[in-house]
């Protein structure tokens, strides 16, 4: 018989060199396409880098980061960005979960409904902003057909050039390819659970309310952090679909941060202030992040 090995000793020096030899390929990938971008964004932002981009320009400091917490414009744009991660992230998560608790259920055609969830996902995010935006239309939109059917307009209207209804209109389309990614994980966890659990809640004389906030939800709590710290991430870097949908119009209505980030660096040619913006951007995606995992494990911990 062989011999044990013992799991406390640590693995010979030929052993470990033979594991970086096979992660190497993949670390330089990482560093090539993360790491030095990343690192490059930072320098860019402390430097007045000139249009052409050939040199870093003279070092400024944080004189492009006073610039950008001085001016109203960043502002206006950080707050449309919050306002869109709040209805993004929120519906994503809730229209995800009730999406996986309907999949989940026994049904003609359940097969069906489950490979058509993954439609949504696998769609790119820019098409998800045409077909919005056609849909959408002020003029020939389905959108407005579909009201007009239903009685609930009398006129055909222009949401995207409308103020009031361009921003929800772009959370929505966001939101219709996320909730399927967030719906195909959450029916993943659910698959998980076992049906002994409700079936044994539901003898107790438990309804399905006390199951779902007693088994369901606890039972989903690790794919829940998963799923909406997905989302809150791409809540603030979100940039296809709105440019796609309105550019950013009208007037700054729908301008979020990542598509101011990229009228500073391409149409105004600013890479200084536009990588500041995207570090400052970064950061808040972080953070955010890592809010949510700490409310979440800070809860489980009480």
């Amino acid at each position: 018989m062989a011999a044990v090995t013992d799991l406390s000793r640590p693995a010979p020096k030929a052993d470990r060199a033979f594991g970086l030899k096979l992660v190497a390929p993949a670390m330089i990938l990482l560093a090539v396409l993360l790491a030095v971008p990343t690192v490059l964004t930072v320098i860019y932002s402390l430097h007045d880098v000139p249009a052409s981009g050939s040199s870093f320009g003279p070092f400024v400091g944080i004189e492009n980061y006073t610039i950008i917490f001085a001016s109203p414009v960043f502002w206006r744009s950080a707050q449309v960005t919050a306002t869109f991660a709040v209805g993004f992230v929120a519906l994503s998560t809730l229209i995800g979960l009730a999406m996986a608790i309907l999949l989940n259920q026994r049904f003609i055609g359940r097969g069906l409904a489950r490979a058509m969830l993954i439609i949504p996902w696998a769609t790119p995010w820019l098409v998800i902003g045409i077909l919005w935006k056609w849909f959408a239309d002020g003029s020939v939109g389905g959108l407005n057909a579909v009201l007009l059917m239903l009685g609930l307009t009398s006129d055909y209207h222009p949401f995207l050039s409308d103020p009031n209804t361009a921003l929800p209109i772009t959370v929505l389309a966001a939101v219709w390819r996320q909730a399927s990614f967030a719906g195909i994980l959450l029916l993943a966890g659910l698959q998980t659970l076992p049906e002994e659990l409700h079936e044994a809640a539901q003898l107790d004389g438990a309804n399905w309310w006390q199951r779902f906030t007693n088994i369901t939800l606890p039972w989903l709590k690790p794919v829940l952090i998963t799923v909406t710290v997905f989302n809150v991430i791409y809540a603030f870097l979100q940039f296809d679909v709105v440019f796609a949908m309105t550019q950013g119009g009208p007037g700054d209505t729908t301008q979020v941060l990542s598509v101011l980030i990229y009228r500073q660096l391409f149409v105004n040619t600013n890479i200084g202030l536009g990588s500041a913006l995207a570090v400052i951007l970064g950061v808040v995606a972080l953070v955010g992040g890592l809010v949510i995992v700490k409310l979440f494990y800070r809860k489980e911990a009480l």
